[in-house]
């Protein structure tokens, strides 16, 4: 990473410019005569602190004379090195000439919607960052190092801000979160004045010093700058497969393809994984699993999980950061690296490791236990590959036997409809829940299904199948509908045995082909209604997919994709009220062409 020594020209003349937005006081904007030409992944804050070089200013001064906004507090630019503001936009365009884009790709929003979740970020709000993004993997107001790089260049990169941000994959090194020489985090500023930009100096600043401001008795109102030189701080070596592992997080982070136990996954969806196992592991993570790990990052984890454990005991978080906050040191970073890094790359479900089984085991016997009032993972969103892994490890001894289910050997959640067939209903199960109404029934059994592909509670149960909240039915009306436990359970085991040998149909592709199907084309439909004399209407065409939907899906119509976003100022009474007529009245000749129509449209997709 050598430092960019060119520079971008500017024009001399005057933009005659006002600094927009909340200003604390309006002043003409000077096309700056010279800037440094942003390096490639660069921060947002390096960049401004090289040009404060260039202009011979401290970085404060340098932020005004750019033009960034500042609101109800000196110490820093709105949202700074976050999240760049309109107002900041275009002083950056009047004063440097930068175009937004190039600008935008050095604030860590770069990384909304992969490891970090922005949507609850307003820019026009005053509301300080933390109070919105504290439990978002990211450095607030400081930054980690590799003091190799900074031998070689003047320019932090954007990354070492992120919460994973933890090894050097160039020189396969500990990243640095503090200096030394003055005890603070690296960036920081100031012990008590976190972010905060320094406006007065007694010398320009170096790019490779701390920089930090150290309180100086002598002189409490004018502290001196940390000179401590980053490339001095001396480093740990890390394992080749770390460094690898820590290169692949970041494509990832930066919209690069994904993978779950071998399937493809968003960025999103892979960065809550990890986010998972770094909240279980700080729970329930035994020693004997962090000697796999090197020292300093085994060590870390456990301080982190004694911590928890210490404030566990007394029935308090203590003060402890939630289980899902980010790493608090590069040490951390690097154990939850390690520790997902062979879930995350697991080829399939049936592949993780080991340890998965003991975690899931220790979770359920805290909870037992009392030690947390709440499930301490509730805010976390929790991928379904995960409790799939940790289904399938989890020994059978383990399994509650109180609902005598036992895993079946080849059905798997996507063979499960949401609602069984009528016929398969009738033919296996209706004997062995008398009194219920059957769509109810149909939903009880295809959640027995997943039950028996693995998952270990009938909650897993509904997400797996992708059953929506207000339909999910609970453990407890199974258990009162049902006199003979194990016979319910030997029809469910002879039913998937059935589904198996007539062979397995593949409903979450069917999901996903169809959720983008919001009516059938009238060429289609119109032939199918006209012999029932049937006229074609636009809703006839939408009721027609949301038949499909149920038909082909197993779910049910009304919570059929083509009924997600309304329809056009119709009333939702009025729309339901015209699909259950669509469906009364549609005669079986055309039930059966519709059904063969739609079997044809998946079959165009590879889709049985």
């Amino acid at each position: 990473m050598s430092s960019p020594r060119q520079t971008v020209a500017s024009g001399a003349r005057p933009s005659g410019g006002v600094l927009p937005g909340r200003q604390r006081a309006a002043a003409a904007l000077r096309r700056l005569p010279v800037v440094p030409a942003p390096a490639p992944d660069e921060a947002f804050a390096s960049w401004v602190h090289r040009t404060a070089v260039t202009m011979g200013v401290a970085p404060g001064t340098a932020a005004r004379a750019l033009g960034l906004e500042y609101r109800t507090s000196d110490r820093a630019p709105a949202y700074f090195g976050i999240l760049l503001t309109p107002a900041s936009r275009h002083g950056l365009a009047q004063s440097a000439g930068l175009s937004a884009d190039v600008v935008e790709r050095m604030h860590l929003s770069r990384y909304d919607g992969t490891l970090l979740d922005f949507e609850a970020l307003n820019p026009d709000d005053d509301k300080p960052a933390e109070h919105t993004l504290g439990t978002q993997w990211l450095l607030l107001s400081s930054s980690r190092a590799c003091p190799h790089c900074l031998a070689t260049s003047d320019v932090w990169p954007l990354w070492w801000r992120l919460g994973i941000a933890a090894v050097c994959p160039v020189h396969q090194c500990l990243l640095i979160d503090t200096c030394p020489t003055c005890g603070i985090a690296l960036r920081r500023g100031s012990k008590n004045m976190p972010g905060a930009l320094l406006r007065r100096t007694q010398r320009v600043l170096d790019p490779k010093e701390c920089g930090n401001r150290r309180p100086d008795p002598a002189k409490p109102r004018n502290p001196d700058a940390c000179r401590q030189q980053i490339a001095d701080i001396p480093t740990q070596e890390v394992p080749q497969a770390l460094a690898t592992f820590q290169q692949h997080a970041l494509t990832i982070a930066d919209g690069g393809a994904a993978h779950l136990a071998g399937k493809r996954a968003t960025g999103a969806e892979w960065f809550a994984a990890v986010r998972f196992i770094a909240a279980v592991a700080r729970l329930v993570v035994h020693d004997d699993e962090l000697r796999t790990l090197p020292d300093f990052a085994a060590q870390a984890l456990a301080r982190v999980r004694d911590a928890r454990h210490a404030g566990r005991e007394k029935f308090t978080s203590g003060g402890v950061p939630g289980p899902g906050a980010g790493p608090a040191t590069a040490a951390e970073a690097t154990a939850v690296l390690a520790l997902a890094a062979p879930i995350v790359d697991a080829t399939d479900r049936t592949s993780g490791p080991p340890y998965l089984a003991a975690w899931g085991s220790r979770l359920t016997e805290d909870r037992m236990a009392g030690y947390h009032k709440l499930d301490p993972l509730r805010r976390l969103q929790r991928p379904l590959v995960m409790d799939e892994m940790m289904a399938v490890t989890v020994p059978p001894a383990r399994r509650s036997r109180a609902d005598h289910a036992r895993a079946g050997a080849t059905l798997e959640f996507r063979h499960i409809p949401q609602r069984i067939g009528v016929e398969d209903y009738d033919d296996f199960m209706a004997v062995h829940l008398p009194g219920i109404l059957p769509t109810t029934g149909r939903h009880i059994v295809s959640l027995a299904l997943a039950r028996l592909a693995g998952a270990q509670t009938w909650a897993h149960a509904s997400q797996a199948l992708g059953v929506p909240t207000s339909s999910r039915i609970t453990y407890r009306r199974i258990a009162q509908r049902t006199a003979d436990p194990e016979a319910f359970w030997e029809a469910v085991r002879a039913l998937a045995a059935h589904m198996t040998t007539r062979g397995l149909i593949d409903y979450e592709a069917r999901r996903t082909a169809l959720a983008g199907l919001r009516e059938v084309p009238g060429r289609v439909l119109l032939p199918i209604l006209q012999p029932g004399g049937q006229n074609l209407t636009w809703q006839r065409q939408r009721h027609a997919a949301a038949w499909l939907w149920e038909h082909l899906t197993g779910g049910q119509a009304k919570d059929a994709p083509t009924y997600a976003e309304g329809w056009d100022g119709v009333k939702e009474a009025s729309v339901a009220f015209a699909r259950g007529r669509f469906h009364a009245e549609l005669p079986k000749e055309a039930g059966d062409a519709l059904l063969a129509w739609g079997m044809q449209w998946l079959a165009s997709s590879g889709i049985r």
